[in-house]
């Protein structure tokens, strides 16, 4: 399988943590660790003069929080965050990170969230810089990227469009707004409902037999039954 490569940067204060993980990174060799830091000042003196696709960001760094880094990098590279406290994945979902991972970090996991990367880095690069869509959130008028949408609901003579900023509203039909959003990033879970692949973690199948995506938001999505084969499809697809 011919996979993308991307360079990365490890932020982990803990010693053997960091070995656990440069470990489990050799079963991926497409990501090329240029460096790893135990102390947040160390990876801002890093990553202000090197540029890298991907940080993998410890939570809790010493008495510091490592989602302060990620606000003050003037050029943000994604960011798959590590932590061992899953309250954290909202502040993180704010922030706009690619996925949060629970320590001691699984391959399979990792693997998971790396693949999600590799789709977030092809949609800004199909998408440089344009801006998707204006919408209102919180009654004021805001641009909206494609990577920041994380799901689009139809409502009457509007459609609610869940972000990364909260939920925004604009006025269109369902269908035009559909028609914007990449059919390769977002899929259709019911009539009326949409939901972007970078917000799925992961998926299972209820006591009914359902299929059940859970987002990176920690809320979970049922899928109707006829559409549940071709998303099953699509999310497993490499």
């Amino acid at each position: 399988m011919n996979l993308a490569s991307l360079t990365a940067f490890l932020v982990e204060d803990e010693p053997l943590c960091r070995a656990d993980f440069r470990q489990t990174l050799r079963d991926f060799p497409e990501i090329q660790l240029l460096g790893e830091a135990g102390t947040l000042r160390a990876a801002k003196s890093f990553l202000s003069q090197q540029t890298v696709d991907l940080l993998f960001l410890d939570i809790s760094v010493g008495r510091e929080n490592g989602l302060d880094l990620v606000e003050t990098l003037p050029k943000k590279p994604l960011v798959i965050a590590l932590t061992a406290h899953p309250q954290h994945a909202v502040r993180g979902f704010s922030l706009n990170l690619v996925d949060y991972i629970l320590k001691p970090v699984e391959k399979e996991r990792l693997r998971a969230a790396l693949q999600k990367a590799r789709q977030w880095k092809s949609t800004a690069r199909q998408n440089p810089g344009r801006v998707t869509l204006i919408a209102e959130i919180a009654g004021e008028k805001t641009t909206l990227q494609l990577n920041e949408i994380m799901g689009a609901e139809a409502m009457g003579n509007y459609v609610l469009l869940h972000t990364t900023r909260g939920k925004a509203v604009k006025r269109s039909t369902f269908k035009k707004i559909q028609t914007r959003l990449l059919p390769s990033i977002f899929l259709e879970t019911r009539r009326g409902r949409l939901v972007s692949r970078l917000a799925v973690r992961s998926w299972w199948r209820n006591s009914s037999g359902k299929l059940v995506l859970t987002l990176t938001d920690q809320t979970s999505l049922v899928v109707s039954q006829s559409r549940a084969p071709k998303i099953i499809n699509f999310l497993e697809k490499d």
